[in-house]
């Protein structure tokens, strides 16, 4: 049995340590304790919890996708994307977290796999030009090791992952069994 088990929030299941998550970034435990639920139940996000099966299901980490448009004009870096209509679509990674006793062990490379997976599958149903998400000054590294790149200098950092990457990293078969 696997150690952990990643599954759609449900809104009707009742996630008893969500209240104590900390993954020592207070704008992400509050969004966590406090308003993961409702945007999940108003549709503006979905979102995805890992949960520690061994231990009662207790919440270690979680990451929520949102869809979004984009200005072209918004990638101000060199490396712009060549062709891009004048309003992009995108995938926005709104928050990732892990629980801070279980950080640097992979858990938040997981997470996003999984995330890229969903963005993999949405791309074979709907316009979608990659994933963007704003990463805080403490997460770049951890994003950049990953592929993406920033597109513009702001705080926090735009950043960005084109879909022909996702695409390449990612096999058809997963991209469809997921």
């Amino acid at each position: 049995m696997s150690k952990f088990k990643l599954e759609k929030f449900n809104l009707s299941k009742n996630y008893t340590t969500i209240k104590k998550f900390d993954c020592n970034n207070e704008m992400i435990n509050k969004f966590v304790q406090k308003s993961l639920k409702k945007r999940v139940k108003q549709h503006l996000s979905q979102a995805y919890v890992l949960l520690a099966v061994e231990d009662n299901e207790h919440f270690i980490g979680f990451y929520t996708l949102d869809t979004l448009s984009i200005a072209r004009d918004d990638f101000e870096l060199d490396n712009k994307p060549s062709g891009l209509p004048p309003i992009v679509p995108v995938v926005k990674l709104s928050m990732l977290g892990v629980d801070k006793s279980l950080q640097g062990q992979g858990i938040g490379k997981r997470l996003l796999r999984d995330a890229l997976l969903k963005v993999c599958q949405v791309s074979k149903l709907a316009g979608c030009a990659g994933v963007y998400l704003l990463a805080e000054e403490d997460a770049v590294s951890f994003y950049k090791n990953l592929g993406f790149v920033a597109i513009k200098k702001d705080k926090p950092l735009p950043m960005f992952l084109k879909i022909e990457l996702i695409l390449e990293l990612m096999t058809n078969d997963e991209c469809e069994d997921n």
